[in-house]
């Protein structure tokens, strides 16, 4: 009777684990459902936030378009209306001198249109990283480049624009080497080597890229040299300031020093401006002519200091390019930006920066100014 009493508890206690053994896998598969739950949630929360970090982004984006495309036509009106009212104060036929070129070009710029287009963009969040220190190798490698890239994006604008001199019969000129060779050294200085390095670094470095960089650093770096090469609306300028403005980009955007880029922007504008005017007027066809006639006498006779020191010049700044070509050669792989990561793909990358109204008006009147101005320049 024990026995059988023992064999109908044994039954039953197998018959409890059982049923303990299915309640446990029911709850286990409920917790794995609530896991997967909790999974979905999260991904569905970092889905929602990715999409409004997208369209955060395209609204920044097309709201420093606007603020640029205002920069652009508010500039031009202000240009054309200085240029009017001077030409109403003048006398018929009477030219204006360089400064005046310079006042029409550069005030209306800096006292009407960048205040107007801060005004836009200056509410936009921005970037406060702190600031570091960039080792002065980096700084000379990063300036070799920058003069590569200045000769070479200049012969670029050169050659497009002399080729569409020839099909149209005409020839290109360069009307800001002209501007700057009738002014004098001093408004030179003044309005292209140091306020203008300055106001532009501010802006297409410290303003543009401050608020731009939290969506990418490649997006930062190339954007600020896409909008400043086509800020110049010449096509003479667009190559060489869109190469540089790159450089100007990465080393803004590895130190959030804008005084690096406006030394180096003001050194390469001296170069271009002054110095070169210089050289080239050393080295003038007439001179060229006598040191290739081979006369003793007329060679020791041209052998001036203006021109050994331009010679000089000249060999410095071949150096100075072999090296920065070697420089952008070794370094183009070795270049460190979004280490942690972009919130977008490529792809969608191209459309938050570029897919909005603002950007497209912006680079559609630069555009379209670049083709007046090339047009202009015939002759």
């Amino acid at each position: 009777m024990s026995s059988a009493n023992e064999e109908k508890e044994n039954l039953k206690t197998v018959e409890e684990l059982k049923k303990a053994a299915e309640n446990l896998d029911s709850l286990t598969n409920k917790l794995n459902d609530f896991a997967d739950m909790l999974d979905n949630k999260a991904e569905e929360e970092v889905e929602r936030k990715r999409l409004m970090n997208k369209i955060l982004a395209k609204k920044t984006f097309g709201i420093i378009g606007w603020g640029f495309f205002a920069l652009v036509v508010i500039s031009i009106i202000a240009q054309q209306l200085s240029m009017t009212i001077l030409k109403m104060m003048v006398k018929t036929g009477q030219g204006f001198p360089g400064i005046v070129a310079y006042l029409i070009s550069f005030l209306p710029l800096y006292l009407v249109a960048f205040p107007i287009m801060f005004l836009i963009i200056g509410k936009l969040p921005k970037d406060n990283a702190a600031k570091t220190d960039i080792d002065i190798i980096t700084l000379i490698k990063c300036f070799c480049m920058c003069i590569t890239i200045m000769y070479v994006g200049n012969v670029i604008g050169t050659v497009l624009s002399t080729y569409i001199g020839g099909v149209f019969g005409k020839i290109s000129s360069n009307n800001l080497a002209e501007i700057i060779m009738n002014t004098d050294v001093f408004s030179t200085m003044i309005f292209v080597v140091i306020l203008g390095p300055v106001m532009e670094e501010i802006v297409f470095r410290k303003l543009l890229i401050d608020r731009i960089v939290q969506y990418g650093e490649r997006n930062a770096m190339f954007l600020s040299a896409l909008m400043f090469g086509l800020f110049h609306m010449n096509l003479f300028q667009f190559f060489y300031a869109f190469g540089i403005g790159l450089i100007f980009g990465y080393i803004y955007i590895k130190s959030r020093r804008v005084g690096y880029s406006i030394v180096f922007h003001m050194i390469i504008n001296f170069m271009g401006s002054l110095v070169a005017i210089q050289v080239a007027n050393n080295f003038g066809d007439d001179m060229v002519e006598k040191l290739l006639n081979g006369d003793a006498a007329v060679f020791s006779q041209t052998l001036s200091t203006e021109l050994i020191l331009s010679a000089i010049y000249i060999i410095i700044m071949l150096v100075i390019f072999i090296l920065g070509l070697a420089f952008l050669i070794g370094s183009r792989k070795k270049i460190e930006l979004d280490a942690g990561g972009t919130l977008f793909t490529r792809k969608e990358e191209k459309g938050v920066v570029y897919g909005n109204y603002g950007m497209a008006f912006f680079i559609a009147a630069c555009l379209v100014m670049m083709v007046i101005t090339t047009m202009a320049q015939l002759s």
